[in-house]
């Protein structure tokens, strides 16, 4: 009687737990298939390409290994190609033990919109590295102007950092433009005036200088008193009263 009831006990414990792997482990119901394609993107949630793009992109480049034979595609292919793409700072794709590919991006992190003296459009990174193909709108300041490649990896990455880094200047300045000599006017959200900047150097210094005339002279004789302020020489802030 012990010995039915023990195998009894067994086949059921067989049932369940073939029941189980069916269940838990898809790639024993299709042994070697890519169940499909499983993407985390961190991009501190601005939102800069989603899932859904992610997917568009890696089937219009026949790079989707849903369906396909698991050893049929290299995580390395799908890697390079996500590399080239500017807004990619990382892209890492490994199989799972489910049969799924895993594919996890870092997305670069965009601190200024520039639009270029050649009519283009596009993004700068803290990095100096230049993103195409956001489409998102996003908070930021803009550059404009006389700027090229060089001018947006160097001055206009220095002036937005700087100015991202500081919570004030990041809610005050809104546009920073560039002549054709890379002397900066700067817009701010605040104020009816306009802020000559100079070159990009001494930035921290001259942004200081400038908030401590907001703080101790604007504070006190109004905002729209001046139509310029003027920061590039030394401790001076030159101001230009409205007429």
């Amino acid at each position: 009687m012990l010995k039915r009831i023990f195998k009894y006990l067994l086949a059921a414990v067989i049932v369940c737990y073939t029941l189980f792997a069916l269940i838990y482990f898809p790639s024993l119901k299709r042994e070697g298939i890519c169940q499909g394609v499983l993407v985390n993107v961190n991009d501190s949630e601005l939102g800069i390409i989603s899932r859904d793009e992610v997917m568009e992109i890696l089937k219009e480049e026949g790079l989707d290994p849903s369906g396909r034979n698991i050893n049929d595609f290299h995580c390395c292919d799908i890697e390079n190609f996500m590399d080239n793409i500017s807004l990619i700072e990382k892209c890492e794709v490994y199989k799972s033990i489910k049969g799924y590919a895993v594919i996890d991006i870092d997305c670069r992190i965009p601190i200024i919109k520039v639009y270029d003296k050649n009519n283009r459009t596009y993004h700068v990174d803290r990095k100096g590295n230049i993103i195409d193909g956001i489409h998102k709108a996003l908070y930021l300041p803009i550059a404009s102007g006389c700027i090229d490649d060089s001018i947006a990896t160097n001055d206009v990455m220095a002036m937005a950092k700087a100015i991202n880094e500081d919570e004030f200047w990041s809610s005050q300045i809104e546009q920073i433009h560039f002549d054709e000599q890379k002397h900066i006017t700067m817009v701010p959200r605040v104020g009816n005036h306009i802020i000559e900047f100079g070159e990009a150097e001494n930035i921290e210094e001259k942004l200081d200088k400038l908030y401590t005339f907001y703080l101790n002279g604007m504070n006190k004789i109004g905002w729209n008193k001046y139509s310029k302020l003027n920061i590039e020489f030394g401790n001076k802030v030159i101001c230009t009263q409205r007429k």
